[in-house]
């Protein structure tokens, strides 16, 4: 119990060491780290407001943007929608046979847990690329963008370009914590479980204890060429970490990876160690 109770007491110079490991591994790294995180000690940034290519970390808030309009009563979740042109890249649909339509609830919760291209397009051409946007205004950040859809090289070679930064990612991520009223509870709790169930964990989760009930982490990554993004959420009781890890510029995407998945660790060691006092 006594090394418990001095943990407690060190928490500070946890959070000073979970600031200045994290800077250190954005330093180290041949790739370029954009880092935003809060925590229940402060918050810390690192080329937080670098505009990156988004990858599929912004199939989170185009989610959101459709729970927000399904909040409204202005779609209904369990639409039915034609799958009339899948595309390629992560996902499945695009690979089933007799494959017809899909509810826009499975949709979204496809784009989210294997990142499917051709589930996310769906939910976009739904809800609409205005009313996303106008989502994207409402949560109030300042440089994201989606103009298009994904895998759509027609719109890309037109200079149409999807892109997002570290604070912002961070800001969509917030909409999901108990104060905000972005949400409905419903919605929130929806999301947060879908994000949990992610099956792409092999970045910011990948150190997360099989065992460990208590430590719960819902993610969504992004990977293009060279690119390797994750945000995610990170709960140990009543602490909360929102971080998204925006990376570029990996001659190999593995290191990338890698990276991603030290900064996890660290920050899983956080919140394993610096409020144990707690728990006394």
């Amino acid at each position: 119990m006594l090394f418990h109770i001095l943990l407690g007491k060190v928490k500070n110079m946890d959070y000073i060491q979970l600031k200045e490991e994290l800077h250190r591994i954005a330093n180290d790294v041949a790739g370029d780290v954009s880092i935003y995180a809060t925590t229940p000690d402060g918050v810390i940034a690192i080329h937080e407001d670098e505009v990156k290519r988004s990858a599929s970390i912004l199939k989170v808030p185009v989610a959101m943007a459709c729970l927000a309009a399904a909040d409204r009563g202005e779609i209904d979740l369990d639409s039915l929608l034609k799958i009339e042109e899948p595309v390629g890249g992560s996902g499945v649909l695009a690979y089933l046979s007799g494959m017809e339509q899909i509810t826009l609830r499975n949709a979204l919760t496809l784009s989210i847990i294997v990142s499917d291209n051709t589930a996310a397009n769906l939910v976009i051409e739904h809800v609409g690329i205005e009313r996303i946007q106008n989502f994207f205004k409402h949560v109030g950040v300042t440089h994201s963008q989606l103009t298009r859809k994904f895998m759509d090289y027609d719109a890309l070679a037109q200079g149409l370009e999807n892109v997002a930064t570290a604070r912002d990612m961070v800001r969509f991520l917030a909409c999901l914590n108990p104060a905000s009223d972005i949400l409905s509870l419903t919605s929130k709790q929806q999301l947060k479980t879908i994000m949990r169930d992610q099956q792409l964990i092999d970045k910011l989760p990948a150190f997360q204890p099989i065992f460990d009930e208590t430590l719960i982490i819902g993610n969504k990554t992004g990977t293009l060429p060279g690119v390797e993004h994750d945000i995610a959420y990170f709960e140990n009781g009543e602490k909360r970490i929102d971080i998204a890890v925006l990376t570029t510029n990996w001659e190999d995407n593995h290191d990338g990876q890698q990276t991603l998945a030290q900064i996890g660790k660290v920050i899983i060691k956080y919140l394993r160690t610096a409020f144990t006092i707690s728990n006394v």
